[in-house]
């Protein structure tokens, strides 16, 4: 659940009118601070591409590939060998988030949305962080590291290969 919340908010920046992003791609590390101070960090690379594709490549502290294309959502785990399937329906409301997002200052943007608000920071033009507290009262920050923006990627990069043996679940 706590990686649903970060493609929606990557989903937001993708389709927000603050910056014009097309595509983008950088590397990540993303914390998330439950309301004890319990830290959790992951890192790995994103690949996105309007109008709603991503891939999130989590690296550490495990490998996961998780793909999001229009309303589905793929994630595959090598270390369980297993395949969810999910669909983004009871999930925040892209473009309610794209609609409602406002500047805040020169580099800072801030939706609301069903209770949470997210804040998006550009820096030089370029996103380098995204903010927010989920539905569990966890605080979480992605920061992108050497981003890359509207250069093309190939639609094939969104497209998962489930291996055979792995187990599917459909949730």
């Amino acid at each position: 659940m706590r990686f649903l919340t970060a493609f929606l908010c990557l989903a937001v920046l993708l389709s927000a009118a603050p910056k014009d992003i097309q595509s983008f791609n950088s590397k990540f590390e993303q914390t998330i601070t439950d309301d004890n101070g319990k830290i959790i960090r992951y890192t790995g690379e994103l690949w996105a591409a309007k109008p709603q594709s991503a891939l999130w490549m989590y690296q550490k502290p495990i490998k996961k590939s998780v793909f999001v294309n229009a309303q589905k959502i793929t994630i595959i785990e090598p270390s369980i060998e297993q395949v969810t399937l999910r669909t983004l329906d009871g999930e925040v409301d892209f473009l309610q988030i794209i609609q409602q997002a406002k500047k805040v200052d020169d580099n800072k943007y801030i939706a609301t949305i069903k209770g949470e608000k997210y804040t998006i920071l550009f820096s030089n033009n370029l996103p380098s962080t995204i903010s927010y507290t989920d539905s569990f009262d966890n605080k979480v920050v992605i920061k992108f590291t050497s981003p890359v923006q509207n250069k093309p990627i190939e639609s094939s990069k969104f497209k998962p290969t489930i291996p055979e043996d792995y187990d599917i679940i459909k949730g």
